[in-house]
């Protein structure tokens, strides 16, 4: 149910028609922000609008925002079929054209791009992810991907997320876009002017404004929020709202699109997750002057989300069309596909004793024995066998079996270094231990030791002999030992157990 109401709202904003700003249910935690749905145009327009890449690695990402397939009505309830069959419509036109986007915005100019593939299945042969923008490259979206012509226009210092068509730039003239007015690293209120008419146009007091951009040597674009709660907002709603305004003033022409948020008293309202009650502007990536006026591609980037579309003024309106609000995904884990399963297993097997080859592994979890590897923690159904390993560069190592006699713990830090330890009861006859300790990312130790009836009869470090008393020495030195925290999953189904 969850999925069809996100593919519900992302159907509302995929439509890429126009209609004053109104108000969608598009939100973040507690928040909303302005979209809108539809509007009239002077002159009939049936070019390609811009698309938003995203800059992954070697090439771009224009991620979908819904499933490819087409929708059941068999699979989704009615109430949200047509929104879902419209937005899987507007994915298919983009994808039948997506090799018409020739054209990447960099900086002030353009540099060519071509369309190369698809992203439609993950290594697992699974839908990859839709919606959602990953810290981790290894994580795939849903997506079709570009790649620069001449790999030697890649430029890391200009903003390049927007791609047009050549149809696109032959009706369009190019708008100049500057920063505004900074004084010590900060940008410019709004002119006083803008302020005051805002003021009076709404009856509220302006608690603060920017200056974003100047577009064409003619617009000035910024944001303006105001105090209190917005007391002329749709009364319709169970709670209270803020205001804050998106802003063009074209000479003494000024407009601006509502943006609601919430509002619960002087000291807590917002617009976005964690924004500290400060509205986070819209920031214009390019302009141009179309065939029905200024057409601006904007991106909005908040704590946990990405929005991407275009404004436009028109009915002396300032439209924001939404196209997509992703999910920023942070403190992701990097994934582990089937194939990297069979790998480790292989690595088991070939390691384990004769008596534990033909044990299955069932369950994983990601654990944290040092702050530099990934470290990767495979376990029988039991909680009897399993093994630790690191990957690092695409590649895994077994650094250590767990057995009946090993059970493993880690060890709280000592200046910057690291340990697994894995041993079995103080209180059997014979007790193994083996320590494996990091630095840096580096193993730099590892230590065996076996004692009998209390008594070291077995030291070793690093593969060479030691003295009972040296290896006595390195255990007493060693920190206190902890459970290894680990959320485990199931390997074939990866729900969490």
């Amino acid at each position: 149910m969850e999925m069809m109401k996100r593919t519900a709202l992302l159907a509302l904003c995929a439509m890429a028609v126009l209609a004053g700003c109104q108000q969608k249910g598009k939100t973040e935690g507690q928040t909303s922000v302005s979209t809108s749905t539809d509007g009239p145009s002077i002159v009939t327009d049936t070019v390609p609008k811009p698309i938003f890449l995203i800059e992954r690695m070697s090439f771009f990402e224009m991620n979908y925002w819904t499933d490819v397939e087409e929708p059941s009505k068999e699979k989704i309830d009615e109430e949200y079929y047509k929104e879902c069959y419209e937005a899987w419509s507007q994915q298919e036109a983009f994808r039948r054209r997506a090799r018409q986007y020739t054209h990447l915005i960099m900086g002030d100019s353009d540099v060519p791009i071509a369309f190369f593939d698809e992203v439609l299945k993950d290594p697992d042969g699974n839908t990859p992810s839709i919606g959602q923008l990953h810290g981790r490259e290894e994580i795939p979206s849903l997506c079709a991907r570009y790649k620069l012509v001449n790999p030697s226009d890649e430029n890391d210092e200009a903003s390049c997320i927007v791609a047009v068509t050549d149809s696109y730039l032959q009706t369009r003239r190019r708008l100049p876009v500057k920063i505004g007015p900074i004084n010590d690293e900060s940008l410019l209120p709004l002119p006083d002017s803008i302020v005051t008419k805002l003021e009076q146009r709404y009856g509220m007091k302006a608690s603060r404004s920017y200056w974003m951009n100047t577009i064409g040597d003619r617009y000035i674009q910024g944001c303006l929020q105001f105090e209190g709660e917005y007391k002329d907002a749709p009364k319709t709603e169970s709670f209270k709202r803020s205001l804050a305004l998106e802003v063009i003033a074209d000479g003494s022409e000024i407009y601006a699109c509502e943006v609601l948020g919430y509002y619960e008293s002087e000291t807590s309202f917002g617009w976005n997750v964690d924004d500290e009650g400060e509205y986070i502007p819209n920031w214009i990536e390019c302009a141009f002057e179309g065939p029905n006026g200024l057409e601006l591609c904007y991106t909005r980037t908040a704590v946990e989300s990405f929005t991407v579309g275009m404004a436009y003024i028109r009915d002396g309106k300032y439209v924001l069309d939404q196209f997509d609000m992703y999910q920023y995904m942070i403190d992701e884990e990097i994934p582990v596909w089937k194939a990297d399963f069979a790998k480790m297993k292989e690595l088991y097997r070939g390691a384990a004793a004769k008596e534990d080859k033909d044990v299955e592994l069932t369950k994983w979890a990601h654990c944290y024995i040092d702050s530099s590897n990934e470290w990767i923690w495979l376990r029988d159904s039991l909680d009897q066998r399993g093994a630790f390993f690191i990957r690092k560069d695409g590649q895994f190592r077994l650094v250590a079996l767990e057995t009946p006699q090993l059970k493993p713990k880690e060890m709280n830090r000592n200046y910057n270094v690291y340990y697994l330890c894995l041993s079995s009861p103080e209180d059997g006859m014979t007790v193994r231990t083996q320590v494996f300790a990091f630095k840096d990312g580096e193993q730099i130790e590892e230590f065996s030791a076996l004692k009998v009836n209390g008594i070291f009869t077995e030291c070793r470090m690093n593969g060479k002999t030691i003295s009972p008393a040296e290896g006595k020495a390195y255990l007493d030195k060693l920190p206190e030992q902890g459970d290894i925290t680990a959320y485990f999953q199931d390997i074939e189904s990866g729900e969490y157990l």
